[in-house]
């Protein structure tokens, strides 16, 4: 009886625990398949956040443990931090899934305090015990938004009419708005061509013509203005007719910050008496999205052959996607020949040669001799070719098909191409797109296993996001443009190989790194964006989360990501661009670098190669010195690159694949500054104008 006894109690332990534990992870389960959903992906600061439930999961209701009565509560935390800053928020029943309550409804959950952090936030939900009010289970993540702080916003742009002639008065009505909880004094409202105030236009006109609508202007909190002009603008002196756009810029009184940015709807422009060519499209980044300017560029014969007739023979296809090489190094050439004839091919012979940038023969191979093929029959071939030792160029490796009397019935050529390539590569670009420069590059690195990581400081949020939604934007759509440029970059980069985990985002303001590296220099006293009114990174997937719009957590973050990757070779945009993001995109990275040195993280050898894309800017120039690095790239690489352009879909992607360009009109260079003293000059560009 005492060892039954013994073995009952054994037993009971033994079952409590299994109920323990299913119950537990009937909860857990159903507890972290529930999916907060908020009303709004951004709220402005005072704004009340609203969620539901939602139950992605088919058949959590069942497994929902009943044993207890639990009720949900919900903690927000600041992203990347563990403090709340709001717990034990209650959820009612109501919101449960499984309830009898329309699942659509939403529930306040929490108001954004005024003094709210600008950046992301993120809901976390418990299963508690109402009555000792104790919590089962840990907090599982469960949502989140983000949280900006706007003051001012266009509200609407009016302009007396679409279709104007050279020289006509432009008229327009600009409605303003005050969205803070105190009055604002000081405003400048100015009109001007479409543009941005971060874009010089040349080294040689850095303005563009703006006229004042009003100066020194003040708004109640809450209030509102309308302002008239008789005469914002002229209409432009042109060729043809042109699409055209106008932009309105909110500053603040010392015409330092910009507080909002907003365009008007396009207009036709025409030199008097002149109507045709209709346009569809005017310089980049306008809101039309059609693929030809006009009718006259639509190319009805460049697509329907890619490849020039020497590169195109039916007889034999080459193996493409090794076509980039280190020099010094072997090549294995993989190709096929096929007899596209209806009569048999008897004893022909295979050769491949090597032939140098020159055209000159570097080497020569018998690949097959007495070799019969059939009609439509078809042999895998491969010859291997070493490239001469610090070579650099685009080679080709060409193949004949011969008769035994030595006639040639096919010939094919491949272009591979050779360069010195690094051990690793680190590459830092402004935007999404910009890695663009760096096409060559990317694919002798993926095609030669060669490390390579991307690091994106802004998401691009304010490029043609106002095409993208056909208005001009606010602070969620910004975010969400934001969103979608990271994943065309993504896209990019995947069809060049690169897989999404070595890709990585900083999610600074699009336009606003100058005054994250000259005004806003700790992370106590960060940057806020115009477009995203925002003054740390509010997106999700970021190499850090909220990270502060300061030069000083930027640096750090440069730092860190150069110490992890230990690149042989950093790519940067260069430091005299006259769009304020890629020159400090160098900025930033060379002070790391700097810095790093100095504390011996990395050795004195590293290679900093710089990018021109919009050309140097009327800023004081750096004071480096330079060398010109030529990089060569194949057909084959560029073709890659080329599509990979088409990806930017938000970008012009969509014209840049209704433009083909065909094989040969593929570019076949990489043209890259290497900066020769960047351990030097410290401190030349900590001071000054933007």
């Amino acid at each position: 009886m005492i060892v039954g006894r013994n073995l009952s109690r054994t037993a009971l332990r033994t079952l409590v625990l299994v109920a323990a534990l299913v119950l537990g992870s009937a909860q857990g389960w159903s507890q972290a398949a529930l999916k907060a959903v908020p009303d709004q992906t951004s709220y402005n600061v005072g704004s009340q956040v609203r969620i539901r439930l939602a139950q992605p999961a088919p058949g959590t209701d069942a497994e929902r443990p009943t044993a207890v009565p639990r009720e949900l509560v919900a903690t927000i935390r600041y992203a990347g931090e563990s403090r709340p800053v709001a717990k034990d928020l209650p959820l009612p029943d109501s919101l449960l899934p499984s309830s009898a309550k329309d699942p659509s409804e939403y529930f306040d959950l929490w108001r954004v305090p005024r003094d709210a952090r600008t950046g992301r936030y993120e809901i976390d939900i418990a299963e508690r015990d109402p009555r000792p009010h104790q919590s089962i289970g840990n907090p599982v993540r469960t949502g989140s938004f983000a949280v900006y702080r706007k003051v001012v916003h266009l509200e609407e742009i009016k302009l007396d009419k679409t279709f104007y002639t050279t020289g006509d008065q432009v008229a327009a009505v600009v409605a303003l708005k005050n969205l803070a909880d105190h009055p604002l004094s000081g405003l400048r409202v100015e009109f001007s061509k479409r543009y941005w105030p971060w874009i010089a236009q040349t080294s040689e006109r850095a303005d563009v013509d703006t006229v004042t609508l009003a100066d020194s202007l003040s708004l109640p909190a809450g209030g509102a203005k309308e302002i008239r002009s008789a005469r914002a603008a002229v209409a432009a002196d042109v060729k043809q007719p042109t699409v055209s756009q106008y932009a309105v810029v909110v500053w603040d009184r010392e015409r330092k910050n910009v507080l909002d940015i907003a365009f008007t709807p396009i207009v036709f422009v025409r030199p008097p008496g002149v109507d045709s060519p209709r346009p569809y499209a005017g310089p980049p980044g306008l809101p039309m999205q059609y693929l030809h300017p006009d009718l006259s560029s639509i190319n009805t014969s460049s697509y329907r052959r890619f490849y020039p007739p020497e590169l195109d023979s039916p007889a034999i296809q080459f193996e493409h996607s090794h076509t980039m090489f280190a020099s010094g190094s072997e090549a294995t050439v993989n190709f096929s020949v096929r007899n596209p004839t209806s009569a048999p091919w008897r004893g022909v012979s295979v050769r491949a040669r090597l032939l140098g940038p020159d055209g000159s023969e570097l080497a020569s191979n018998a690949v097959a001799d007495a070799l019969d093929l059939g009609p439509g029959a078809t042999v895998d071939k491969s010859v291997p070719f070493r490239f001469p030792a610090e070579s650099a160029g685009v080679y080709r490796a060409e193949v004949q098909v011969s008769e035994s009397s030595g006639a040639i019935l096919a010939t094919n050529t491949l272009e591979l191409a050779v360069n010195p390539l690094p051990k690793s590569i680190l590459i830092f670009c402004a935007h999404p797109d910009d890695e663009g420069a760096h096409h060559g590059v990317i694919r002798a690195a993926v095609e030669n296993h060669i490390p390579i990581h991307f690091v994106y400081f802004t998401s691009g949020d304010a490029g043609s996001c106002d095409r993208y939604y056909q208005h001009s934007c606010a602070p969620a759509e910004g975010l969400n443009f934001g969103a979608l440029r990271m994943d065309e970059a993504r896209g990019a980069l995947g069809h060049l190989g690169v897989p999404p985990e070595d890709i990585y985002f900083l999610g600074l303001p699009d336009g606003g790194s100058g005054h994250v590296w000259y005004d806003d220099v700790k992370a106590s006293d960060p940057y806020l964006s115009v477009m995203l009114a925002s003054d740390r990174a509010p997106y999700e997937g970021l190499a850090r989360p909220n990270l502060p719009y300061a030069r000083e957590p930027v640096v750090e973050m440069a730092k860190e990501l150069i110490e992890r990757f230990k690149p042989e070779v950093i790519y940067t945009g260069h430091p005299d661009e006259r769009h304020v993001d890629h020159r400090t995109n160098n900025w930033f990275v060379v002070k790391a670098m700097q810095e790093l040195l100095r504390q011996g993280s990395i050795p004195s050898s590293t290679i900093l190669l710089t990018d021109q894309s919009y050309g140097p800017g009327p800023q004081v120039h750096a004071p480096y010195r330079y060398q010109k690095n030529v990089f060569f790239v194949s057909g084959e690489a560029t073709a890659l690159g080329q599509e990979a352009g088409w990806y930017y879909q938000s970008q012009d992607g969509n014209r840049a694949e209704g433009s083909l360009r065909a094989f040969d009109q593929l570019r076949r260079t990489e043209v890259h500054w290497q900066v020769l003293d960047w351990k030097d000059h410290e401190g030349w560009n900590e001071t000054g104008a933007h």
